[in-house]
């Protein structure tokens, strides 16, 4: 009897503090048209919100992430955002929803200005874990740089929650893989779940896509006219 209570008492604190080295650290989200988790996946952390307010805009981005024992906002992060739209999503079928940000993006598959160049490399539509999303990728250049951009909008009653990843390089089966993780751990509260209509409803460009346009160009600027933020 000794013996077991002398193996327990030396065995259960180190179980106890694996236990504590491996939970995920959940970061509570609440906007104004939307409340949600991120779980922040392992071997990442988040950006502290006084280092990404000097580069970012602070109202644009919720949550930023990058992999542990790299420097901030260099070789590849994640920015979360939330888009609302004008109507509540729960109006329109997926089906619907899709067909429309894809024709949007047809419309403007190149965007250009004096220093941007944007490419939209494609569309692909996701499940993961009962949700359903968009995902957009894209190319950035700026003068002589570039930035390889992937965009998921996850559906959720009032909008988008945005996952936008950022790689110098080209992306990665890996990182994709750490992408859809973050999304697998985004727990959407229940009043703020995407729900698909029983009966499709009409449709206009302007209530779906209003907050993903802006939201692609808020990210645009963030990302190449931040070095001007610093000066």
């Amino acid at each position: 009897m000794k013996y077991r209570m002398l193996l327990l008492a030396i065995f259960l604190p180190l179980v106890l503090f694996a236990n504590a080295e491996t939970k995920s650290e959940r970061i509570p989200v609440q906007v104004k048209s939307c409340k949600f988790l991120v779980t922040v996946p392992e071997g990442w952390d988040t950006i502290p919100h006084s280092a990404f307010v000097k580069k970012l805009d602070e109202k644009a981005v919720v949550l930023a992430l990058y992999p542990k024992g790299t420097e901030y906002f260099e070789d590849k992060y994640v920015l979360l955002s939330f888009q609302p739209t004008v109507k509540s999503l729960n109006e329109f079928s997926f089906e619907t929803i899709v067909k429309e940000l894809k024709e949007m993006n047809d419309k403007n598959r190149k965007f250009d200005s004096d220093s941007i160049h944007v490419i939209y490399n494609g569309m692909d539509t996701f499940s993961n874990d009962g949700k359903l999303g968009v995902s957009m990728s894209l190319t950035v250049y700026n003068d002589s740089s570039s930035i390889n951009c992937l965009q998921n909008l996850l559906m959720s009653k009032f909008g988008y929650i945005s996952i936008t990843c950022y790689n110098k390089e080209q992306m990665t089966s890996d990182f994709e893989d750490i992408v859809q993780e973050i999304i697998k751990g985004i727990n959407i509260d229940i009043d703020y779940l995407y729900i698909e209509p029983q009966e499709k409803s009409g449709f206009t460009f302007t209530n779906v896509a209003i907050g993903l346009g802006a939201g692609i160009l808020i990210f645009l600027v963030l990302m190449f006219f931040e070095n001007r933020k610093k000066k």
